[in-house]
C-alpha cells in the first residue's frame, strides 16, 4: 500500500510522462499501411507492403483560387443552402451561399447590386482550404429589379457572379364594398 507521498509522487511523474507526449493529428493521407505479422502456420510468407507514408498535397491543393458553389437561396441548414433560386418575389429575405476553395487567408467580398447600384458588401476572411459563407439581404417589396452578387477576391478581381431577377410584388384586386358588406 502506498502512502499520501508515494501517491503524489508517483501522479506527478506520471503527469510528467504524460506532459511529454504530444498529441497527433491524422488525416487519411498519414496512414501507413504496414505488412502483416507472418505466423509460423503459413506455409508461403506474405511479401511486405511496399507502401510508405506520403507527403504529398490532397488534390485539392493543385487547383487555383475559386468558387466551387454558389446559390441564391430563401435559408441554410446545417450550412448548405436549403434550396437554389433564380426568381424570387420582393418582400423576402434572400442569403447568398458560396464554397470556396484554396482562398484561406484571403479576405473575399459579397458585393450586393440592384439594377447595377451598389448596395451592400460584406467582407469573410477565409480561414481554411475549403470554407463556405453566406450573406444575406430583406429585399424589401419596392425594390423589385435584377439582383446580382459578385464573389470579390481580396485584390477586387470578381471569382463569380451570379444573377436573381424579383419581381414586384402584386397587390390584390380591391375588393367591392358591396362584397365586404354583411348578408
Amino acid at each position: 500500500m502506498l502512502n499520501m507521498y508515494q501517491k503524489t509522487a508517483t501522479c506527478l511523474i506520471l503527469m510528467g510522462i504524460l506532459a511529454t507526449i504530444t498529441p497527433v493529428s491524422w488525416a487519411e493521407e498519414n496512414i501507413i499501411a504496414y505488412p502483416k505479422p507472418s505466423t509460423a502456420a503459413s506455409a508461403t510468407p506474405e511479401p511486405a507492403s511496399t507502401t510508405s507514408p506520403t507527403n504529398a498535397p490532397p488534390p485539392t491543393a493543385n487547383l487555383a483560387p475559386q468558387v466551387t458553389r454558389a446559390a441564391f437561396t430563401t435559408g441554410l441548414t446545417a450550412r448548405e443552402p436549403n434550396d437554389q433560386l433564380n426568381r424570387v418575389t420582393a418582400g423576402q429575405n434572400i442569403y447568398y451561399f458560396t464554397e470556396l476553395l484554396n482562398l484561406q487567408g484571403r479576405v473575399i467580398t459579397h458585393r450586393w447590386e440592384k439594377d447595377g447600384a451598389f448596395q451592400l458588401g460584406l467582407q469573410f476572411p477565409v480561414g481554411g482550404q475549403r470554407w463556405r459563407v453566406h450573406s444575406n439581404k430583406m429585399i424589401a417589396p419596392n425594390l423589385p429589379g435584377v439582383w446580382k452578387v459578385s464573389v470579390l477576391n481580396d485584390d477586387g478581381s470578381v471569382l463569380h457572379q451570379d444573377t436573381l431577377m424579383v419581381e414586384a410584388v402584386t397587390a390584390p384586386a380591391p375588393q367591392a364594398i358591396w362584397d365586404t358588406l354583411p348578408r
